[in-house]
């Protein structure tokens, strides 16, 4: 039974290391025949320690190949890694530079990190109006539950935008239904529900 149990074992990971060396083979052969979800690919799996050995410059060196050729997810995750900081220096510029991109190709994700660029006033200069256009178009076009709290909150407080108590409700409740459980908690701290009819 036990020598049953070390074959088994033995062949899911001879298994697996071979799927995983295989994987790597064609990634890397794509990649460097241009191929964009490719050099992406092989970026991430750099960049997570997920089949390569970890190098966060390969990472990088992959994720500038496919964002040149417009992958979104590739300039989405190199504007995080400027923005974080995320093993690499720190640098809003490059962050907002590539998340402007994936803007452009409706990464909502870096829609609402543009704003929240903008809000601070780190990478660009601080503009609530543009802040606040950013989260809400990340909260009407991509859905995102933390922007649809933003835009309530700038609503409940007018900044960048008019105040108005009842699109901050209509907001708020978005985002709370969506899942982001700060909407709920800013709900009830700022007594919310005495405004409902």
């Amino acid at each position: 039974m036990k020598s049953i149990i070390k074959k088994s074992i033995l062949f899911t990971l001879t298994f697996f290391m071979y799927n995983s060396v295989f994987s790597q083979v064609t990634y890397m052969r794509a990649a460097e025949d241009g191929d964009a979800n490719a050099q992406y690919k092989l970026g991430r799996m750099y960049a997570t320690d997920n089949r390569y050995q970890k190098d966060i410059s390969k990472a990088v060196f992959w994720y500038k190949k496919a964002a040149t050729q417009k992958q979104k997810d590739a300039a989405l995750a190199l504007g995080e890694l400027y923005y974080y900081g995320i093993e690499v220096q720190q640098n809003f510029h490059l962050a907002y530079k590539y998340f402007n991109q994936a803007d452009t190709l409706e990464m909502y994700e870096a829609t609402y990190c543009l704003g929240e660029m903008y809000e601070k006033g780190v990478g660009t200069n601080k503009n609530e109006q543009k802040a606040f256009t950013y989260y809400k178009r990340a909260a009407d076009k991509g859905n995102l539950a933390k922007a649809m709290f933003k835009v309530g909150y700038m609503y409940y407080y007018g900044q960048g935008v008019k105040k108005d108590i009842a699109k901050a409700m209509n907001y708020i409740k978005l985002a709370f239904s969506e899942g982001y459980p700060t909407a709920l908690d800013f709900w009830n701290r700022e007594e919310l529900w005495q405004y409902e009819d």
